[in-house]
């Protein structure tokens, strides 16, 4: 009976300090996160600003993992694990959309500077036959 309640005494202790390394782990990755996120000195500060508001939103979801779970009850979703689980897909859509749109535009760029390039540094037919009779 004594062993018994002492197990589940540690039980609760292990998961009490797991739970708490857990949530620091994760805020320090957060932290080195948004910092290699906001050294970035070409960034817009619109950029920066909700990278900084997406950190702290997911701070708190880290701290108080409860208020995910009645947001999701809120919205009609079963956990607050799977509402962050589809947030993060609808987030990770518009960042591919977004890498989509950018590489386009840049295969376009190297496309007509390319060209131009071909045009500046053509020579004329004459010039190849003399090249070729040496």
């Amino acid at each position: 009976m004594i062993l018994a309640q002492l197990l589940e005494n540690f039980d609760k202790d292990v998961s009490a300090h797991t739970t708490i390394w857990i949530k620091v782990i994760l805020v320090v990755l957060l932290v080195i996160i948004l910092r290699a996120f906001l050294v970035q000195r070409q960034l817009l500060i619109a950029k920066r600003l909700s990278a900084l508001g997406m950190f702290v939103v997911l701070l708190l979801l880290v701290i108080y993992p409860d208020v995910s779970n009645s947001l999701a009850h809120a919205v009609g979703v079963g956990r607050g694990v799977d509402l962050l689980f589809y947030m993060s897909n609808l987030f990770l859509l518009l960042l591919i959309v977004g890498q989509w749109r950018r590489l386009n535009i840049l295969n376009s760029s190297i496309t007509r500077l390319s060209r131009s390039i071909a045009i500046q540094t053509a020579r004329k037919p004459a010039d190849n036959k003399q090249t070729d009779d040496k």
